[in-house]
């Protein structure tokens, strides 16, 4: 099958999921406790204010009216203001957002980078002591609760080692005295951009803890999905019959059997994404990491809902786009998917 009616119909699927999503996260801003009028204003204040900021927001308009100009605020950019900072959401989500994502995007590559060929490598060797060992730091790094891991990697490079930082995104001095200019959003690249490089080495010694400990559990995963499904394929009849064609056995693991291998792989990918966003929450909280995860925490404890509700949307369409992505991509290692 042609690769564009596919592409169409994941395109037409990402459409109809994004306004599912917008539908979801509405109701849940009309349904979460309290007068969002009174909380937009603040204490003390008097019950014509609270009607005057009702009006200005549109809450005595019918549902599908607030629902059409909640839409229409989303296309023109504008996710509502912070009751806590009083800025614009998408402000503040525009600095937090690319420190979060870059921090993920790290930790899913070096997943990938360290689990796949180490799956590779445990399927060659199957049922030797490679094999047990894979297996063995596999399941650890899928067992070990993330703010452990965490805590337990401050404790010994920060403790004990005095080899990385405890927390923070940068040292201090660097961050307000040698700032590099913000072209792409993400701090390591534009630190490369801008030539800068004791920025640069600084910012990356800072995110390799946050980033290991977000890494672990996709690693694992990666690693034993990656193992099993390689096994799998190898014992397929389409291979049996090319080994016994006289097809050497590496042409046959690396050239048919890893791709066809691939596609669960990617698919596990497009699940830890999920995961991964949620466990920001606990790493920049450990890690006093400014992204997302703590901006979001700060605003549930001080019940900031136009924020909570344009994280929650922001989040879950990157997860939606991701996992279309994933889709693609797994739609080109195997274009038997349909």
């Amino acid at each position: 099958m042609s690769m564009i009616p596919f592409l169409i119909r994941r395109l037409a699927g990402l459409v109809f999921l994004l306004l599912i999503l917008t539908i979801l996260v509405f109701s849940l801003s009309r349904a979460l406790p309290g007068d969002v009028a009174a909380m937009y204003v603040g204490q003390r204040a008097k019950a014509e204010q609270i009607e005057k900021a009702r009006i200005e927001l549109g809450l005595n308009k019918p549902i599908h009216i607030q629902y059409f100009r909640y839409m229409e605020r989303i296309f023109k950019g504008d996710l509502g203001v912070s009751f806590r900072t009083h800025r614009p959401v998408i402000d503040d989500l525009a600095k937090k957002l690319p420190m979060s994502l870059e921090v993920v995007m790290y930790a899913l590559l070096i997943a990938v980078l360290l689990g796949l060929p180490m799956g590779v490598v445990a399927a060659l060797k199957r049922d030797t002591w490679i094999d047990l060992s894979v297996n063995l730091i596999s399941s650890a790094a899928v067992s070990l609760p993330i703010f452990f891991l965490a805590l337990l990697l401050q404790l010994i490079f920060f403790n004990w080692l005095g080899w990385l930082p405890l927390q923070g995104r940068l040292s201090t001095m660097m961050e307000f005295m040698d700032p590099v200019p913000a072209v792409t959003q993400l701090a390591l690249v534009d630190a490369v951009l801008d030539g800068n490089f004791q920025f640069l080495a600084d910012l990356a010694w800072h995110m390799v803890l946050p980033v290991v400990s977000l890494a672990s559990i996709p690693f694992g995963l990666v690693a034993r999905l990656t193992r099993s499904s390689l096994l799998d394929v190898m014992q397929s009849d389409y291979i049996l019959a090319a080994r016994a064609a006289g097809i050497r056995e590496r042409v046959l693991f690396f050239r048919y059997g890893l791709r066809n291998a691939l596609s669960p792989v990617l698919s596990v990918m497009g699940l830890s994404l999920a995961l991964m966003l949620l466990n920001t929450f606990y790493v920049e909280q450990i890690f006093n990491y400014p992204g997302i995860g703590y901006y979001a925490l700060a605003s549930i404890f001080n019940l900031d809902y136009p924020v909570l509700v344009a994280i929650t949307l922001v989040l879950g369409s990157v997860y939606v786009l991701s996992n279309t992505i994933i889709d693609v991509l797994r739609r080109w290692a195997d274009p038997r998917i349909v």
